[in-house]
C-alpha cells in the first residue's frame, strides 16, 4: 500500500534513496538495485511464474540446508499517483522490507512484485498494481518465484515476512506453498475490504482478501502493528483474527506504520519468530 506517512527514524540508506528519487537521479528500481549491491546481495532474474521478478538473495551456504529461507515482501509502493490515477511506476520509494531483510540473519530472499521494478511485459496492465494487486494471478506468480528462490538457496523450508501490503501477500502466498515454517507480518492490511472502506479508497474487487480466505493456516503466524498506526488501524484487521483465532498478534507501543521497525528489527524479529509454548 502507499505509505503516505513521512519517513522517520529509518536509517541513512533510505533517506539517501528518497533524496535521490526527488532529484530525479535514478528510478526507484535502480535505487533498490544499488542498495542491494551495497549490502552484498545477489540479484537474480526469475521467470518461474507468469510474470518475471527480481530476487535479491542473501546466501549462507552453511545454514541453508539447516534453516528456513526467509522471504521478505515489500509494501504496495505507489500504486496510485493521486488516489484515482494509476502510478506510472508503483515501485516502492521506501524499501522498508528490504532494510528488514538486510538486518536479518540467515539465508533470505527479497522478491519484487510482478510489473514493478521496471519489469513490464505486455501482459502488465495498471489493474495489476492497483485493484488487482493481490489477485490470484499475482499471488500464484509470486508463489512460483518463492519456490524458485528456495530452490536456488537449497533450503528445505521457507518462512515469510511481509510489510504493509506485503503482509497481506505473505499470508496469501504461504497458503500456496509447501513446507512453510512461519509467517510474520508488520503493519499489514489483513482485511483489504475493511481497510479500503475505512480510508474511502477504491475497492479492490479483483483481489483476494486474506480475511475471507477459506484455506487452512497450519503454520505459526505472528502479526505486529504499531500502536500509533493510522494507516492500518486495529479495527480494520479484526475480522482476520476472528477468521484465524490462533494467529498471534502484538501491538508495539510508540511505533506507527513506518517508525521504528527498521531500527528495532533485530530484537523485534527474535520475539516474532519465537515459538509459542
Amino acid at each position: 500500500m502507499s505509505l503516505g506517512i513521512a519517513l522517520k527514524h529509518v536509517l541513512a540508506p533510505l533517506v539517501i534513496a528518497g533524496a535521490a528519487i526527488i532529484g530525479g537521479c535514478a528510478s526507484p528500481g535502480e535505487l533498490l538495485d544499488r542498495r542491494a549491491r551495497a549490502a552484498g546481495l545477489e540479484i537474480v532474474h526469475v521467470s518461474s511464474g507468469e510474470f518475471p521478478s527480481l530476487v535479491y538473495l542473501k546466501r549462507n551456504d552453511r545454514l541453508a540446508s539447516a534453516t528456513a529461507l526467509t522471504i521478505f515482501l515489500e509494501s504496495d509502493g505507489l500504486p496510485w499517483s493521486d488516489g484515482r490515477t494509476p502510478s506510472a511506476d508503483p515501485t516502492t520509494r521506501q524499501p522498508l522490507a528490504l532494510e528488514l531483510m538486510i538486518r536479518s540473519p540467515g539465508p533470505a530472499a527479497y522478491i519484487t512484485r510482478p510489473c514493478y521494478h521496471g519489469l513490464r511485459p505486455e501482459k502488465c496492465t495498471v489493474e495489476l498494481w492497483t485493484g488487482a494487486r493481490y489477485s490470484p494471478q499475482i499471488v500464484e506468480s509470486m508463489a512460483a518465484t518463492a519456490r524458485e528462490a528456495q530452490r536456488q538457496i537449497g533450503a528445505a523450508n521457507v518462512s515469510l515476512v511481509g510489510y504493509s501490503g506485503g503482509g497481506a501477500l505473505a499470508v496469501l502466498i504461504a497458503e500456496r506453498l509447501e513446507n512453510v515454517t512461519s509467517v510474520v507480518t508488520v503493519a499489514a492490511n489483513l482485511d483489504t475490504d475493511a481497510w479500503t472502506e475505512h480510508h474511502g479508497y477504491l475497492p479492490m474487487s479483483q483481489s483476494l482478501n486474506p480475511a475471507l480466505s477459506e484455506r487452512p493456516h497450519p503454520w505459526p503466524e505472528f502479526h505486529l502493528r504499531g500502536a500509533n498506526d493510522s494507516v492500518v488501524p486495529a479495527a480494520t484487521t479484526a475480522r482476520y483474527f476472528s477468521r484465524y483465532p490462533e494467529a498471534r498478534q502484538r501491538t508495539v507501543e510508540g511505533f506507527d506504520h513506518v517508525c521504528c521497525w527498521v531500527r528495532e528489527w533485530p530484537g523485534i524479529s527474535e520475539i516474532a519468530t519465537a515459538r509459542a509454548p
